[in-house]
């Protein structure tokens, strides 16, 4: 039996998988009033097509129908159906609930209900600010929560009231550092249960949990914020690197989702990152972890779970970006705003958590849309129009070709292709996410860990600072920085032709020793090479 709402060739298709004497059940009603062709060949097997149009039986066998939905329900009412998984918006969330079927997130159904009717739309009202309260009645679970941001988060709690967390780390490691907060929070009346324990191991985590709640009240909310950085290009990643980042963010949560269950769980947090917003070269695999922590939090959604995922942006003043000063630097310098402080972090999530949103997922990041838009590639699709939409025009692009407009009337080309060198260093910096003191520009950048895509985004930041268009091709071409800088400036004074011929007859050259090897020793293609360099040094000079 093939049971088909698909329309045009799939309806061909479908006929070649359908055995002798099967049946064709269309739903779909497009062939029908499109007069569709349907050659008989398929019909030699004895198969039967039925062309099934609901609103006619609706409407010429009432009583059929009626007879028909009440046999259907009575399987609902004994169980022996089941309805389909299906998400549900109120008719107020109409809105919402498109955006959540564009994004494509939803299992199953998405259904629109009328249970509050439909309300007039009144001008927006941000929601009175609250305050988190917790008491002693519940203890709260903090995975990663012997340093940074997971420590920050413990902290943050027993501001708010908790007198019973449970910190793990896969290491139990305690630093100075950390032994301070854990003594003051101590001190303040706090008990705090630690433990070495790898999340993604669900006997040590059932065990742990289950001796700290000998010394602590109900398990009331869990924190996910255990996470291992491993960066490397996707055509470097190694099974233990996927493994090393992956395990902690996805089976962690899966063992604390299982075992959420058994307690009366009010807080389910889950910290993801915005490299699943924007991405991130280098962190395919720290942005693979992090995209399946937003499914699971869909996941509890549609289960009626508590569960809140936020994507943080850079947190600049604990954790991982406080012991890589470059790196946080290149990502402020990227996204155009400076990075979260634990302050303003934990404020939001204040929020989220007194005020819970029908998204299960929320991004929390300062940007700027024009400085974060210039390093990626996908800012003109779709997916960020509203962003786009949203961000005032600036004259900064105006601003940065006058300057070069200035450089190439003040300075000697010489020192314009020393500038124009530091500038493509400064960007390339930000795209490797490595230290400008590091790149050579006599060096190819492929060889550096340029790839295809980050070739894109270093070509949309020279069309921003130079206000030029060059084509992706032209790092084949010019794959060093030297080389990069050279041809720009053959383009900006108008010599682009004589760059090209340069490059001609550098090809030439090496064809020409390659099917004459005998004839061109290595001194003779060496002082050619040279005197092709001298030409060319010559011409852009001119």
């Amino acid at each position: 039996m093939v049971l088909n709402s698909l329309a045009g060739e799939a309806i061909n298709r479908n006929f070649q998988v359908l055995k002798p004497f099967g049946r064709f059940l269309e739903l779909g009603k497009r062939d029908f009033y499109e007069n569709t062709h349907i050659g008989l060949r398929p019909f030699r097997n004895n198969i039967s097509y039925f062309g099934i149009d609901a609103d006619q039986l609706l409407r010429e066998r009432p009583e059929l129908t009626q007879r028909a939905f009440n046999e259907l329900m009575g399987l609902f009412r004994s169980g022996h159906l089941h309805p389909l998984p299906y998400t549900v918006f109120d008719a107020n969330q109409v809105t919402e609930a498109f955006r959540y079927m564009q994004q494509a997130r939803q299992i199953g159904k998405i259904v629109v209900t009328y249970d509050n009717g439909i309300q007039a739309k009144s001008a927006y009202k941000e929601p009175p600010k609250a305050s988190l309260q917790l008491n002693d009645s519940g203890s709260y679970l903090i995975t990663g929560g012997l340093s940074g941001f997971g420590l920050a988060t413990a902290r943050w709690l027993a501001q708010k009231g908790a007198r019973h967390l449970l910190l793990i780390s896969r290491s139990g490691v305690i630093s100075e550092q950390t032994q301070q907060v854990l003594d003051e929070l101590t001190n303040s009346g706090v008990n705090i249960i630690t433990a070495a324990c790898d999340v993604s191991d669900k006997n040590a985590l059932t065990a742990f949990i289950q001796s700290a709640l000998t010394q602590a009240p109900v398990l009331k909310g869990i924190f996910h914020a255990a996470a291992v950085i491993d960066d490397s290009l996707v055509r470097n990643l190694t099974y233990q690197q996927l493994q090393e980042v992956l395990m902690p963010k996805i089976q962690g949560a899966e063992m604390l989702h299982e075992l959420s269950l058994q307690h009366p769980i009010e807080f389910f947090v889950l910290y993801s990152s915005v490299t699943t917003l924007f991405g991130n070269p280098g962190q395919s695999n720290y942005v693979a972890a992090n995209h399946w922590l937003e499914a699971l939090a869909a996941y509890r959604h549609q289960q009626g779970l508590p569960a809140t995922c936020v994507c943080w942006g850079a947190i600049g003043d604990t954790g991982y970006l406080t012991r890589h000063e470059k790196i946080k630097e290149a990502l402020q310098t990227r996204m155009g705003g400076a990075a979260l402080t634990t302050n303003d972090a934990f404020t939001v999530l204040e929020q989220l958590l007194c005020h819970p949103i029908t998204a299960s997922t929320l991004g929390v990041l300062e940007f700027d849309w024009r400085a974060l838009s210039a390093f990626l590639p996908t800012a003109k699709t779709p997916k960020f129009i509203e962003l786009a939409g949203y961000t005032p025009s600036s004259d900064s692009n105006d601003n940065q070709s006058a300057d070069i407009k200035r450089m190439l009337n003040e300075l000697s080309d010489a020192d314009l292709q020393l500038a124009f060198i530091d500038i493509l260093k400064e960007e390339l910096s930000q795209i490797l996410l490595i230290n400008k003191d590091k790149i050579d520009p006599n060096q190819s950048m492929y060889d550096m860990g340029l790839d295809s895509l980050m070739g894109v985004e270093l070509m949309i930041a020279i069309e921003s600072r130079f206000d030029v268009q060059i084509p992706v091709m032209a790092l084949s071409e010019a794959p060093t920085l030297n080389k990069l800088a050279a041809r720009l400036l053959a383009h900006l004074r108008g010599d682009i032709e004589s760059t090209q011929h340069a490059t001609d007859t550098l090809a030439n050259i090496n064809d020409l020793s390659k099917r004459h090897a005998s004839a061109v020793t290595d001194e003779q293609r060496l002082a050619l090479t040279q005197a092709l360099a001298d030409t060319q040094t010559s011409r852009i000079i001119h």
